[in-house]
């Protein structure tokens, strides 16, 4: 990513802008915060707060007009925050000062001729920034001091006094230009003065006059006692500059009221009357209260509603940084790559957001960038790849209709659903092979989602060139896509070949007459890859009210969907967190309805993914096709109750459909069994082991194998069993096992990239 591009992605996030009440204060007070403080009591941090960003905090704070007010968004939810009560209840409750600490000195001396808030305000910066001020003028409190309570107007006196202002009561000069030779700049603080000398304002964005060093307020001036006190900061601000001999313009776009972009969420916001002050103002509970008011306003619009990016504690445009930093490293840990690999590249984000910011695609064009820089780890992906070449290989199944040479149609079921439900895949394809009149071939292969999710173009372009090349040898069929993930894979990456969704299909041809009486009603989940796929939302919706089955529709439903914790490879990059979207998926459909109600959907993984959380879910394919299939490990339950898939029952499946089919369908295959291999059996710890570590039978079944070809393990005496590894390729497997006669159970398993290298 080069810088440019970060600043795009930076810009597009508005979490970082300012609330619209700090916004519009020509002051730019950060009354979120200073109300945050109000509510929780802590008065002296609220004035912590007032004293940061105000001029002569002790006079503006009892003098605020409330120009915030305006725009703040708890105006048409019960009126907007009382921010000129609650400064002057500050103000007068509190009893710590902040330290007033100007800078060291600068050698370097104003002259404000005038007096009034604006001089009052620019002699207060300009003292801060270690600047000397003399303010000339006979009336410098004149139309402040009768408004002013007598012990904030002491205190303010002091302040001056530590900050070094110094006032003179000498006659105003008349020659400005003799003026401006014994001072660094000069400032005309009052329309007024400004009048009496042959200046001309040529900025009224820096207040400069044709005199390079002099500065004036407007003339004639019409302002708010906020506005001018905002003009003495502008003056403080073009004299400190002017001296300096910097830019007058640079970096002051958000000087004084703006437009702030932030947008925040109040459609859920409850209305809450204002508090009325007393006589005396607020007390402190009122005070409290009223406070308590403020919405707190925040964009977080996606961190709100996505797990994977609140699970990173911070939001968009910090993430954006991350990623930038992340690949500049050269050496070091690169510590946002578990981030980048954990979006679930659903695209919620994008959707919620008012700019939309897609971080699905920011993350997604890092994780490309990370392979093709060698940088990526290879444990985040590897095993959803190797589960991608073993489905696109020994999985694969590419077949014409029976006796045809070509296909007019072919069921293209992807790779999940023959490994979870392979029953269904056999159910549908015959249904479709009876429905349709033209030849229907069979087409079982992975659409290529792990390599694209992976950020491997390579393997990507691979993978959809072996689908085109195999599509072409069928005689260039349309195919009926079973996944939905499949048909937005085919749209994006492979559009030249035709594609109709199964439902669209079944609505046309009309539904099996044996479907399931279903428990009902439902809560439909509709899956993230079909975010974008209204019509495939609309057929599966049309099938559902054919079979007269009741639906719920969550409140993230069709385009604004959640992910079931499966997309863009989250399990594979991490586990925990998948576990945690599955979870927040399942109780958010929940907690829709009053009465707990099982999940609908129409994606293999999604049902998997939800089941695993306890939820009780099915596939539309177990409505529309109940017959069982003892052959395909189908048994006749409640589709609700079936376990989640193991990974190695996944890959087990795709063979025993793929075989199946080539015997009953194409008369082709037999089963092919390894003679005289051992049997292995494994404890219920074993096996669990196996899944959250991502270790397959067949990947045992290596080590087995090695171990009766070297009689290689070692012998643990304590627990009197062997310990053996093997190392097929890129990771090392291990085994805990007993053995008695030629059956193996094994005890324990684990894995790790360690290569171990025997001594020499």
């Amino acid at each position: 990513m080069e810088q440019h591009e970060l600043r795009q992605w930076e810009a597009q996030c508005t979490q970082e802008d300012a609330p619209h009440c700090q916004a519009q204060c020509p002051l730019h007070i950060d009354v979120r915060t200073f109300c945050k403080k109000m509510a929780a009591g802590k008065i002296n941090e609220a004035w912590a707060v007032l004293y940061k960003s105000m001029p002569m905090p002790h006079i503006t704070a009892n003098i605020c007009n409330g120009l915030c007010m305006e725009t703040c968004l708890r105006k048409d939810l019960g009126g907007s925050i009382n921010m000129p009560e609650l400064e002057s209840y500050c103000a007068a409750n509190a009893t710590k000062n902040p330290p007033v600490r100007p800078l060291p000195s600068k050698g370097k001396r104003v002259l404000i001729i005038g007096g009034g808030l604006s001089a009052l305000a620019a002699a207060w910066d300009l003292a801060k920034k270690g600047i000397s001020p003399t303010i000339l003028s006979t009336e410098a409190y004149d139309d402040v001091a009768s408004n002013i309570p007598e012990k904030a107007f002491e205190q303010h006196e002091q302040a001056m006094k530590k900050l070094g202002v110094l006032f003179s009561s000498e006659e105003l000069p008349e020659d400005l230009a003799e003026i401006c030779t014994k001072w660094d700049a000069v400032l005309l603080a009052t329309s007024e003065v400004a009048n009496q000398y042959p200046c001309e304002l040529i900025n009224p964005k820096t207040l400069q006059t044709n005199i390079s060093s002099v500065f004036t307020v407007p003339f004639p001036c019409i302002a708010t006692s906020i506005e001018r006190i905002a003009l003495g900061r502008t003056l403080a601000l073009s004299a400190e500059r002017s001296i300096q001999n910097v830019s007058l313009t640079a970096g002051r776009d958000t000087e004084g009221p703006y437009q702030s972009r932030l947008q925040t969420a109040v459609s859920s916001v409850s209305s809450l009357p204002r508090l009325p002050a007393g006589d005396e103002g607020y007390d402190e509970a009122t005070a409290m209260l009223e406070a308590g008011r403020c919405l707190q306003c925040e964009c977080m619009q996606c961190v709100n509603n996505c797990v994977y990016l609140a699970e990173f504690k911070s939001y968009p445009k910090v993430y954006a940084r991350h990623i930038y930093n992340n690949a500049a490293i050269v050496m070091g840990t690169r510590h946002a790559n578990k981030m980048i690999n954990s979006c679930m590249l659903c695209g919620l984000c994008e959707e919620i957001c008012p700019e939309d910011f897609a971080v699905q695609n920011l993350c997604l064009t890092a994780r490309q960038e990370m392979v093709a820089d060698s940088t990526m780890p290879p444990s985040a992906h590897e095993f959803a790849l190797r589960d991608m070449a073993f489905a696109n290989t020994a999985g694969m199944l590419a077949k014409n209709a029976p006796s045809a040479s070509a296909s007019t149609y072919a069921f293209f079921p992807g790779c999940q659903l023959p490994a979870i439900s392979p029953h269904l895949v056999e159910s549908t394809y015959n249904y479709l092979r009876d429905s349709l009149e033209e030849p229907v071939g069979l087409f079982i292969h992975c659409c290529g989602a792990p390599a694209h999710w992976a950020g491997q173009k390579d393997l990507t372009e691979a993978t959809t060139r072996q689908i085109l090349q195999q599509w072409e040898i069928m005689g260039k069929p349309e195919l009926i896509t079973g996944c939905p993930t499949c048909a937005s894979m085919f749209a994006e990456l492979l559009p030249q070949i035709p594609t109709r969704s199964l439902w669209e299909v079944l609505e046309e041809v009309g539904l099996p007459a044996k479907a399931r009486m279903p428990q009902q009603p439902y809560v439909l989940h509709d899956p993230c890859s079909t975010r974008h796929d209204e019509p495939m939302r609309a057929h599966v919706r049309a099938i559902i009210e054919k079979l007269a089955v009741s639906i719920t529709e969550p409140r993230l439903s069709g385009l604004l969907t959640e992910c079931c914790g499966f997309g863009g490879l989250l399990d594979s990059a991490n586990p925990e967190l998948s576990r945690k979207a599955s979870q927040h998926r399942a109780e958010t459909l929940s907690a829709c309805t009053e009465d707990e109600q099982d999940v609908l959907t129409y994606c293999a993984m999604c049902r998997d993914m939800l089941a695993r959380t306890g939820k009780r879910t099915i596939h539309l394919l177990d409505i529309l096709f109940p017959n069982c299939n003892a052959a395909l490990s189908c048994c006749d339950a409640d589709p609700a109750t079936i376990p989640v898939t193991g990974f190695s029952d996944r890959r087990e499946n795709r063979i025993r459909l793929k075989e199946h089919l080539l015997t009953t369908v194409w008369g082709e295959a037999e089963s092919v069994t390894k003679e005289n291999a051992p049997t292995i059996t494994y404890t219920e710890q074993a096996a669990a082991n196996m899944e959250e570590r991502r270790i397959l039978r067949s990947d045992i079944r290596k080590v087995v194998d090695y171990v009766e070809a070297t009689n290689s393990s070692l012998f643990n005496t304590q627990t009197q069993r062997n310990v053996a590894s093997f190392r097929p390729v890129g990771v090392t497997y291990w085994i805990e096992y007993t053995k008695d006669n030629d059956a193996y159970c094994i005890h324990n398993v684990w894995s790790h990239r360690m290569q171990i290298i025997p001594p020499k």
